[in-house]
């Protein structure tokens, strides 16, 4: 089991969804951005969301007309999210995303990756193979939306420690770890039941992106960058892919 997996099994997953606040209101959130950024079902009809957590995009893109299949390795949080589609035509599926092309083999109209999931894969090689393989899967002119936090550039001192969220039970800051590439996140959550304070943590390793360095990768794969935004400290990259790919980088 990989690190991330071993961190969501054991700690995040339990409390994903809550650290977010409400649930409707993120997918409302998320219909709306799918909406401004132009994405419609006229002429679109299957989505694909990689890392789908416990459902705030599948939920929008199946609101939205979309017959949605969504990964994710967490199967709790597949259970959440099949508990929360209701009658939506949405499919969950545990499986790793590295291999996309052994899940899904028809073409896809829209795929999206997004709430920081690509800096949880363990390499850049492996963000660069995802690129490839979302360009393969998709349908001729099919669109691809990305979402991640820029941690290229370090925080210091006590900069370091940001506060999640807390409630009159649960209590959650995490701790940033810089290195070279990558930025070890320390979850700390801290949980009541009566009197009782207990301290729940555990780590997992994030990569450090830089926006430049995707868009570049995303070119490289053959997309062609549509829209480029930023909201709320994360970058939001909508991309449609071009018929024949400008060249492969293997860094």
């Amino acid at each position: 089991m990989s690190n991330v997996a071993r961190h969501y099994e054991q700690l995040l997953a339990a409390h994903y969804t809550w650290m977010f606040g409400s649930f409707e209101e993120k997918v409302v959130e998320h219909q709306t951005l799918f909406e401004h950024w132009g994405i419609h079902t006229n002429g679109l009809k299957t989505a694909l969301d990689l890392g789908c957590g416990s459902g705030f995009q599948s939920i929008a893109l199946a609101d939205l007309g979309f017959r949605v299949t969504a990964i994710d390795l967490s199967q709790r949080l597949l259970t959440e999210l099949d508990e929360r589609k209701g009658a939506r035509a949405i499919v969950p599926l545990q499986g790793d995303m590295r291999n996309v092309l052994q899940l899904i083999d028809a073409p896809v109209d829209v795929i999206v990756c997004m709430g920081d999931t690509l800096p949880h894969l363990e390499s850049k090689h492996d963000v660069i193979r995802l690129l490839q393989d979302i360009h393969q899967l998709l349908a001729a002119d099919g669109r691809c939306m990305l979402s991640f936090r820029d941690l290229s550039t370090e925080q210091y001192a006590l900069d370091r420690f940001i506060p999640v969220r807390s409630d009159a039970n649960t209590i959650m800051t995490c701790f940033l770890e810089y290195e070279p590439e990558s930025v070890v996140v320390h979850d700390l959550i801290y949980t009541r039941q009566g009197e009782q304070w207990t301290l729940h943590k555990s780590s997992y390793r994030k990569l450090r992106l830089a926006l430049s360095w995707l868009v570049t990768q995303l070119q490289l794969a053959g997309f062609a960058i549509d829209i480029q935004e930023s909201l709320r400290g994360m970058w939001f990259l909508v991309a449609h892919k071009k018929e024949h790919a400008n060249g492969i980088s293997t860094s």
